[in-house]
């Protein structure tokens, strides 16, 4: 594993540079940059889409610039129903960049510390200081909601908003799983107790079964001979869940960036979206480490019941638009 990016670059050039930088906070970094980019192109694209009225209910702002998919009016809540033009695209996006970013890390640091019920009723103190890590939909749920008001404020109605984030939340997610496994940051999965299936011999044990070694948090038993900071090792081999997260949203990506264009109905892209995250989670935390919880007579961790509440609005919100205009949801 690589903790910092001078292990990383000692691993891909040979070059023995003492670099502190975290690999998770450089990956973090990237998930940003990567789902800024995203949400420009996609906010541009809906902006300069012509055809106000047309067959995605495009509105046209006072300014002329256009929002695609929004619903006939929908543009009212700014005075003269208003819509940032082209230009002030990469000032909005540098508005939602920074609000996002804050507001979504402080979401991702309340919920992970959620998880912790023990010292938060036994040891508040503690528990109010201690570091418990970061959890996605912490800083998906925190951050869309900053994402909608902010969008909403400029006159761009919450489905068509809602659209034009999907795809880059996909995106940042698998580049930040990605970073989690890199650095051995602890999200990664039971002990593998069954043997790498026939079918997957072509790739290296570790994508079947790892032992995190160099791991961020110094878990495990000592590594012979290894000198430095991060000297440690998982004794058992252990699902790399987070690898396996960041292969599968990156095709998610993949497939949402495919039908952004294709699909006419406003809010049907993220719906999609919400059930696609929420499937993937939910099976996937059955071979995570993560805390389980009595949930409707199961045991389930805390992402599991959000997982579960995004699977049945994802269901409902595309149930309802297919039901209620079929041609639009259509390709």
């Amino acid at each position: 594993m690589f903790p910092t990016l001078g292990y990383l670059l000692r691993y891909l050039t040979g070059w023995n540079l003492r670099l502190p930088v975290p690999t998770f906070g450089v990956f973090m970094a990237l998930a940003f940059w990567a789902a800024y980019i995203v949400f420009t192109l996609e906010l541009r694209r809906k902006l300069l889409r012509g055809g106000a009225g047309g067959p995605g209910g495009d509105v046209r702002g006072a300014s002329g610039a256009v929002v695609s998919g929004a619903a006939p009016g929908a543009a009212g809540a700014m005075p003269g129903g208003a819509v940032p033009a082209a230009p002030d695209v990469r000032r909005l996006m540098d508005r939602l960049l920074l609000w996002c970013g804050l507001i979504g890390f402080a979401g991702a640091l309340l919920l992970a510390k959620l998880e912790d019920t023990y010292n938060l009723f036994h040891h508040p103190w503690r528990w109010l200081i201690r570091y418990q890590g970061l959890t996605y939909f912490g800083g998906l749920l925190f951050g869309a909601v900053a994402f909608f008001i902010i969008l909403r404020r400029r006159g761009i109605p919450l489905a068509v908003a809602a659209d034009i984030g999907s795809p880059g939340m996909m995106l940042a997610y698998a580049i930040g799983r990605l970073g989690c496994h890199l650095a051995g940051d602890g999200d990664w999965g039971i002990v593998a107790r069954v043997q790498k299936p026939g079918w997957l011999s072509w790739a290296p044990d570790w994508v079947w079964a790892a032992h995190y070694p160099h791991n961020v948090l110094r878990q495990g038993v000592f590594i012979p001979g290894c000198t430095g900071d991060y000297c440690a090792m998982l004794p058992d081999a252990v699902y790399p869940t987070s690898l396996y997260e960041a292969a599968v949203c990156f095709a998610l990506f993949v497939v949402l960036w495919g039908l952004r264009r294709r699909l006419l109905t406003p809010g049907l892209l993220f719906y999609i979206y919400t059930l696609m995250i929420g499937v993937e989670r939910f099976f996937v935390e059955y071979i995570r480490i993560t805390p389980r919880h009595a949930l409707w007579g199961h045991a389930l961790t805390q992402a599991q019941g959000i997982s579960l509440a995004c699977i049945a609005i994802g269901v409902t919100g595309i149930g309802y638009i297919l039901t209620r205009s079929a041609k639009k949801a259509y390709f």
